[in-house]
Formats: C-alpha cells, sequence, structure tokens
C-alpha cells in the first residue's frame, strides 16, 4: 500500500475509534443520569395523593389564592410527579456567547427533587450534557464535555439552598404545590407574598409578584450563585403563559442575576412539553 493510502487508511481508523469512544462514553452518561431519575420517580409513587380545595387556600395571601384560582388547579389532585421539557438559550458569563439547548426536568413534590437534564450545543461539533439534581435537600451539579471529560462536579454546601430556590420557584409549573408543608407564605401586598421553604435543614425565601389577572409575573429572592460563591439577587421573570392538560403556567421567561456592575440574563426558555403524575421517563 502506498504511503498516501497508509495515512488515509490511519486516519479512517482514528475517526472510528473516536466516535465508538464517544458513542461509548454517551451510552455510560447518560445511563449514570437516567438512573438518578429513575430514583427519583420511584420516591415519589409512594406518596399519599390529595385533592387541593379551598380549604387549603385559607390562610394563604389573597394573591397566592388567586393565582391558584387562576391556575386552575383547585378541585385536582395535586401532583406527586411533574415532567417536562425546555428548550431555550443559556450561557456561563456575561462576556460569553449565547448556547442552543434542549433540556428535560423530572420532579416530585413529596419529597420536594428535581432532576435537570440538559444538551448544550457549545459549536457545530462541540456540546456539553449535564444535570442539576436536588434530593434529599442536597444540591448537585455534574457535566461533561463531550461526555467524556467531566468539566463540573460539585455538591452540597450553599448549592443546597440554590437547588431549593430553584425548586421553590418552579413551583410555577406545578402551583399546587404552593400548599405543601415544606412551604409558608406571608403577605408583602396586593399583588405580592413571600414564600419560605424549609427542608432539609435549609431555607430559603422568594417574593412571588402577581398581575392583575392572578398570573405570576417574576419572582425574586437572595440566592447562592456558585460563579461568586454567595448570595446574589436572582429573579425569573415571566414572559408568556400557557396550559398544559387544563392548568394554566408560565411557558417562556428568562433567569437573571443582579450584579454590582450590571444585570446578567444567563438563560432563556421555553416550556414545550408538561405532564402531571407520569413517573416514566421522556
Amino acid at each position: 500500500m502506498k504511503r498516501g493510502g497508509l495515512i488515509v487508511t490511519a486516519l479512517a481508523g482514528g475517526l472510528l475509534g473516536a466516535v465508538l469512544l464517544a458513542a461509548a462514553g454517551r451510552s455510560v452518561v447518560e445511563q449514570r443520569v437516567f438512573s438518578e431519575v429513575d430514583t427519583l420517580l420511584a420516591r415519589g409513587r409512594s406518596a399519599r395523593r390529595a385533592t387541593l380545595t379551598e380549604t387549603h387556600l385559607a390562610g394563604l395571601p389573597e394573591p397566592v389564592r388567586r393565582w391558584l384560582r387562576y391556575s386552575r388547579v383547585v378541585g385536582r389532585e395535586r401532583p406527586v410527579t411533574v415532567r417536562l421539557r425546555q428548550r431555550g438559550l443559556f450561557r456561563l458569563g456575561p462576556q460569553r456567547g449565547w448556547m442552543p439547548f434542549e433540556a428535560e426536568q423530572y420532579y416530585t413534590t413529596d419529597p420536594p427533587g428535581f432532576v435537570w437534564v440538559a444538551r448544550f450545543q457549545m459549536a457545530p461539533a462541540v456540546s456539553i450534557f449535564g444535570r442539576d439534581r436536588y434530593a434529599d435537600g442536597v444540591g448537585s451539579i455534574r457535566m461533561w464535555l463531550l461526555y467524556l471529560i467531566l468539566v463540573a462536579s460539585k455538591s452540597g454546601g450553599g448549592l443546597n439552598q440554590g437547588a431549593l430556590l430553584r425548586y421553590l420557584n418552579e413551583t410555577m409549573w406545578f402551583p399546587a404545590a404552593a400548599t405543601s408543608p415544606y412551604i409558608t407564605w406571608e403577605a408583602v401586598g396586593a399583588h405580592a407574598a413571600r414564600a419560605t421553604m424549609r427542608y432539609g435543614g435549609v431555607s430559603g425565601s422568594a417574593t412571588f409578584v402577581f398581575d392583575e389577572q392572578g398570573r405570576l409575573a417574576e419572582m425574586t429572592a437572595e440566592r447562592f450563585d456558585d460563579a461568586v460563591g454567595g448570595l446574589q439577587p436572582w429573579s425569573t421573570p415571566i414572559a408568556a403563559y400557557g396550559q398544559f392538560d387544563g392548568v394554566r403556567v408560565p411557558v417562556a421567561g428568562e433567569g437573571r442575576w443582579r450584579y454590582p456592575s450590571s444585570d446578567f440574563t444567563y438563560i432563556r426558555l421555553r416550556v414545550t412539553d408538561l405532564e402531571y403524575d407520569r413517573p416514566d421517563r421522556f
């Protein structure tokens, strides 16, 4: 075989080896992450089911009662498990570019927990796969470049408060959970209420702001930001509402950190699918 042919053969073999290695890495990493999803959903299956009634609304601030009624969750079973799909844009820092992403997320309401599984496209041939998790009161994050290189792996500490507040915020997609025993409410004004969630020895508070119709318009909190290693003002303004399975929920919005120099919007997303009490993976 001529030298040129040998080079082509070697390159082809190397490329095939890289493809096989990436495929094997993807299989191992996805299996690990999806086993965490299965564990979460299995715990949720044993939770007790209850129908949300006007009695459960007694004692809640009026803006919260309006929100739950507008959402059409009164008279329905409070979901035990929730699953949804999202897509949007994400960036790692104020000076970094936007990456398109697709994600699926799974929740349990008793006990409270979630696993967020996301795929980010950094460049045409460069992707990041990762997950955020909140389980047993502990927050954690793991991210892999090309399914092969672990580029982020953190757990506990301030992430517990950050994950707890993320869960509290994301009850916007399953509003009946706002009446859970680990969440308490106090009135702030005619159109706002402050929620405090206590679980696993950690607590966090957030202010929910509602419009005239009772729709959630924004949530603000002091949340742990791993990028700076401390609490930072955080908000999630809502851009659009929609309906899934008869329940009215936000379907588009963004997440922002308020730094001393300027606001930093790090995510813009849209919910494309949302299902209650389907305790299986998509």
